[in-house]
């Protein structure tokens, strides 16, 4: 099969399984996959644009203006985490981190005047995540007050 016809059937792959009522992705499909669209619902494309640049770092078609590409971004601090993590407990810690990442990177990449999770918050996150000796206990207090803050308390 030529190079441009696989890639076309590639993407066509892609998009047939992006259906909002797909199942989740397992781990394994999110780090092979640029991001984990698999069952969300978007509100516009600048949503859909902004929650990659959550999982990417890269700002794609967003106005520089408004998008600072680069570091920290979630596929990097996974990757970071779960190679620190024993072997055994890789596959766990990645499914809750790509569970985690879903979360709060769909709520961070809406409109600002409507979010509950505000780019202070991921920075707060990403910092506790980088300085925990254990990710667990971190991961644990990220998605409580996620849940507190998505519950609007």
């Amino acid at each position: 099969m030529g190079g441009a016809l696989r890639a076309a059937a590639i993407a066509a792959a892609i998009l047939a399984t992006a259906a909002p009522w797909a199942a989740m992705p397992s781990p394994a499909q999110a780090e092979s996959a640029a991001v984990p669209y698999d069952g969300l619902a978007f509100d516009d494309v600048k949503h859909r644009r902004w929650y990659a640049r959550f999982w990417t770092g890269d700002c794609g078609e967003l106005s520089l203006f408004v998008c600072f590409p680069g570091r920290p971004y979630w596929h990097e601090t996974t990757r970071k985490l779960t190679s620190a993590a024993a072997p055994e407990r890789r596959q766990a810690l990645s499914a809750r981190l790509l569970a985690l990442g879903r979360r709060i990177g769909h709520e961070w990449a809406k409109e600002n005047d409507i979010r509950k999770i505000g780019t202070d918050h991921i920075r707060v996150w990403y910092r506790e995540l980088e300085n925990a000796g254990d990710p667990g206990p971190a991961i644990a207090r990220i998605e409580a007050e996620a849940a507190r803050l998505l519950a609007g308390r």
